[in-house]
């Protein structure tokens, strides 16, 4: 099989020749691997991104690529006041708004705006949100902008199909309705107005799923095998399993029913704590579901997961970014890996992969072992 092929098949709940083996490097692994890259330049060039991005997946051996920043516009040299390159933490971004930017060398961009007013969601007008997709909320007060030019927010696709062939599965990524809500009004208020304004919220977030819905369709037509949601704020540390039923999930559903629709398989990405809501994850509609943090990143784990759900839907996952693969040995990863082999090869779509996102000082040759082990020990 190739690996688009091995892929479909498992995200299909079929079996494949062995185990896909797809992990999602964070930017700060990206630079750190790729140290004459400007952080500058991955941001802001989607044809840097996705050279750094294609040569770190054929690198290590992965059966797929994970393409999350989609459409990003170039810097806006007008309303930039200032670049200072010999900042110690990488280039500093200083905006004629007082807005400052400081791209490091080893994570995310972190932005810190001069003056950020956030609306009262009382006042709020829900048809003032936009038809398409303006940004993409990667990070708390960080926005990726996305082109309003029909070609240019899915360029990034296309060339990442160019460079790694037409046997690699590629997907892309949206952000959920919740994030574009915790966004707009803020973390803090987003909470309280689940709490206080609920029919609004659910109005709110419904409307943004609308728009996402449409550039889900916008990457489906450029290419892509998968869609990933990231919805990092749906675990049970941020809203109770009530709350998420009745004002996350519908929503969310738009967007899993957008990929259906098409043919092509969403997955749910969710970070830290889980286990109370595999099932309604599931009921959303979505293909499959990623993440599923172990202890003590999390509280899921693996043979729970595929005994709950693992006839419903596929799983990607569940190796310890941090425990494990950072600050474990060769040894431990092979462990660990073997482990999860294991476990995750009595369903019938298992994906292996890091729980959440490579840490930026992830040793290579722990990430080799990852992969390698894989190749080794996860045929059928």
């Amino acid at each position: 099989m190739t690996s688009r092929e091995r892929m479909a098949t498992a995200m299909r709940l079929k079996q494949p020749d062995r185990v896909p083996v797809m992990c999602q490097p964070s930017i700060g692994f990206l630079l750190r691997q790729n140290p004459d890259v400007s952080p500058l330049d991955l941001w802001y060039d989607q044809s840097v991104y996705a050279e750094t991005l294609c040569h770190i997946t054929q690198r290590f051996g992965f059966d797929g690529v994970l393409t999350s920043m989609i459409g990003n516009v170039p810097l806006d040299e007008e309303a930039t006041a200032n670049i200072d390159l010999g900042w110690r933490e990488g280039p500093r971004v200083t905006f004629k708004n007082g807005d400052v930017t400081v791209f490091c060398q080893n994570d995310l961009p972190r932005h810190v705006y001069a003056d950020h007013p956030l609306p009262d969601i009382g006042d709020f007008d829900v048809d003032s949100i936009p038809e398409s997709v303006q940004f993409q909320p990667v990070s708390n007060d960080l926005n990726a902008f996305v082109s309003g030019d029909p070609q240019e927010r899915v360029r990034v696709i296309s060339e990442i199909r160019r460079r790694v062939g037409p046997d690699m599965s590629v997907h892309g990524e949206l952000y959920s309705p919740f994030d574009h809500f915790i966004e707009l009004f803020g973390t803090e208020n987003a909470l309280i107005a689940l709490l206080t304004e609920p029919e609004k919220s659910l109005q709110i977030m419904t409307r943004f799923a609308q728009a996402i819905a449409r550039f889900a369709h916008e990457q489906i037509d450029a290419g892509v095998d998968a869609m990933k949601l990231s919805s990092p704020w749906t675990g049970q540390k941020f809203v109770s399993l009530d709350l998420y039923r009745q004002l996350v999930v519908p929503p969310q559903k738009l967007l899993s029913d957008a990929c259906r629709e098409r043919g092509v398989p969403i997955y749910c990405h969710t970070c830290g704590a889980l286990d109370d809501r595999l099932e309604a994850v599931i009921d959303s509609g979505y293909s499959g579901l990623e993440c599923l943090d172990p202890p003590p990143l999390g509280n899921v784990r693996l043979e729970n997961a595929i005994g709950r759900v693992g006839d419903r839907a596929f799983i990607k996952g569940n190796v310890d970014p941090v425990n494990i693969l950072l600050n474990g040995t060769v040894e431990q990863v092979v462990d660990d890996v073997r482990q999860r082999l294991d476990i995750g090869m009595q369903a019938p779509g298992f994906i292996l992969s890091t729980a959440c996102a490579i840490a930026p000082e992830t040793p290579p040759q722990n990430l080799l072992a990852l992969s390698e082990t894989v190749h080794e020990f996860g045929r059928y």
